[in-house]
């Protein structure tokens, strides 16, 4: 299979963007880095694909497990590289608010210095970012707050913010403040403020 799964762009985050499984095509990906990431110290490997509908598909293994389609997105760029390092931003750019930095290892397509670009960069526009959500802290987030659950901007946009989930666990929930909207993916719960207010109230 030459061509993409599905059309849609875009990093996985949830079950709900399923790029397909590689396992049929898993000559067609190509090793290009080595990272260091989360605060475990994971080694990931990173690899890429050029399909003949002129996608560039990003696959990762984590700790030598089977390698799984991350992201994919019509080609922007003229060279290999250029690609690659346009859907690893990408990447890298959804993943930062959860897992941190990643820490580059070897590749033998880019370049430590473009891998700490493509970090620069990111770190900047976060910044950028953060500083515009402090600006506009909405209810939920006031609440959040009283509730010892630690909200912060997410960087992904000046609306999203990632508090501590009120079940425990390493893991955060989402908010929104444009709507003052929330979702845990890990414990499938969501809702407004008066839905956190009740769960929270069910934990206690």
């Amino acid at each position: 299979m030459r061509t993409v799964y599905t059309l849609k762009e875009g990093v996985k985050m949830t079950p709900r963007l399923d790029f397909g499984d590689p396992k049929d095509i898993i000559t067609e990906f190509h090793f290009f880095l080595d990272t260091i990431e989360t605060m475990w110290d994971i080694e990931i490997k990173y690899f890429y694909r050029i399909s003949d509908d002129n996608y560039i598909q990003l696959a990762n293994s984590v700790e030598s497990s089977p390698i799984e389609i991350v992201a994919q997105y019509k080609q922007p760029c003229q060279t290999i590289k250029d690609n690659i390092l346009f859907v690893l931003k990408k990447y890298i750019e959804a993943q930062m608010s959860f897992q941190g930095v990643p820490s580059f290892v070897n590749s033998s397509v880019i370049t430590k210095k473009d891998f700490n670009f493509i970090l620069d960069t990111l770190k900047d526009e976060l910044n950028i970012i953060k500083k515009q959500s402090l600006k506009q802290q909405s209810p939920i987030i006031v609440f959040l707050k009283k509730q010892k659950l630690n909200p912060l901007p997410s960087g992904i946009g000046k609306n999203s913010w990632i508090a501590t989930c009120p079940n425990g666990g390493k893991h955060f929930i989402m908010v929104e403040t444009i709507n003052n909207s929330w979702g845990c993916g890990y414990c499938k719960k969501k809702g407004h403020q008066a839905e956190l207010q009740k769960w929270i109230d069910e934990l206690n």
